[in-house]
């Protein structure tokens, strides 16, 4: 493509997917553009394997990505001290190659970096993923040019702060390909009735927990005839595959899926946590869903779920409450009615910006455009 804008951009992001997979969906766009984009993101003890994968698609696409070492602890002290490292990496790095516009993607990993770039006048964004800002990004706003938000209700929260509605980038393939190519890909019957079950980048034990005494529950018909395509995390893999084996469920297991496209083709009905990135894919996909918020974190995951539950894309089950026979029935009341499935999809698709990407590079390029004196 024709380079658009000789800027440099630095998009710095905590190692998490849902932080990562936005920001590396940014620069690599950025790139195509003709941008020098540079990610940083906050490597701890263990990268996920799914962040790997996609660390190596956008380096192929000719984005620098670097890890920042970081210790994850709740000692103040040591954050403090962690903080002071961040920011003398960023001035070393802002003297090698001069960003026009740093961008923040939440985690307090943003804050000495984007505070470094302001000091040195140099255009600031953030992104905000969930519907509720994190603190992280609450504390920045004033220092920032612009904030992009995924949601509207996120904008009105912001009390008059330079916001602009952009969406959250996903994958591209995400809600692209045909149902068979999804069944195909699992070994699934693209006819029967398939649950996706998912907890994030990371897993979650809760939720293998619940699924496996589901399995104990189902109806001989149900064993029959419905699939699970079951992703545990780094944790319970080899259990959860025993649990529905005993009970004759055909299921695919697996720790993580780079290609999260195909699950969401063939799936019929969303188990999941309520990570702001989960949220983007179901409204792009359309697919109906059970979300149940991880609890801790600032309660974000409890607000993204509420919306897709207001707006009639989801049922929300609260961790502290959710038994195994709330989640099978409503698994049952979704799975059996395909006109109640057709209308939670439709309803929660209204929730995604379609061209979330594009808008979220347009506004870096506006930053950019005019802090840093380009046409």
């Amino acid at each position: 493509m024709e380079n658009e804008s000789p800027l440099s951009v630095l998009l710095i992001a905590d190692g998490s997917g849902g932080h990562l997979i936005p920001a590396l969906e940014a620069a690599t766009a950025l790139a195509r553009r003709g941008v020098r984009a540079t990610v940083w993101y906050a490597q701890r003890r263990q990268t996920a394997p799914l962040a790997r994968a996609l660390i190596q698609e956008a380096r192929r696409a000719s984005v620098d990505v670097d890890p920042l070492p970081v210790e994850s602890t709740a000692v103040p002290w040591r954050r403090l001290a962690q903080c002071g490292r961040l920011w003398r990496l960023a001035q070393r790095g802002f003297d090698a190659f001069a960003p026009d516009v740093v961008v923040g993607f939440g985690g307090w990993v943003s804050i000495p970096v984007i505070l470094a770039a302001r000091m040195r006048r140099i255009g600031c964004v953030l992104h905000e993923q969930n519907v509720v800002p994190g603190r992280a990004n609450r504390w920045l706003t004033r220092w920032a040019d612009r904030i992009a938000v995924s949601f509207p209700e996120t904008q009105r929260a912001l009390d008059g702060a330079p916001a602009v509605v952009t969406g959250l980038p996903v994958r591209n393939r995400i809600g692209r390909i045909p149902r068979t190519e999804g069944a195909a890909r699992f070994g699934l019957d693209p006819a029967r009735p398939t649950v996706l079950v998912l907890g994030g980048s990371q897993g979650a034990r809760t939720l293998n927990q619940l699924l496996m005494a589901v399995a104990a529950q189902l109806a001989p018909e149900e064993r029959r005839t419905w699939q699970v395509i079951h992703l545990t995390g780094p944790w319970d893999e080899e259990a959860v595959a025993d649990a529905y084996a005993a009970h004759g469920v055909a299921a695919w297991v697996a720790p993580s899926l780079m290609e999260m496209e195909t699950a969401y083709a063939q799936a019929d009905l969303v188990i999941a946590r309520a990570g702001a990135s989960t949220v983007a894919e179901l409204a792009r996909c359309g697919k109906p869903a059970i979300l149940i918020p991880y609890p801790f974190a600032g309660g974000h995951q409890r607000a993204n779920a509420r919306l897709v539950e207001a707006v009639g894309g989801g049922v929300v089950l609260e961790e502290s409450g959710a038994t195994p026979a709330q989640v099978l029935s409503a698994m049952r009341s979704i799975l059996a009615d395909g006109r109640l499935r057709s209308m939670m999809g439709a309803q929660v698709r209204g929730l995604q910006c379609a061209d979330a990407t594009e808008r979220l590079t347009e506004t870096i390029l506006d930053v950019g455009r005019g802090t840093g004196g380009h046409a």
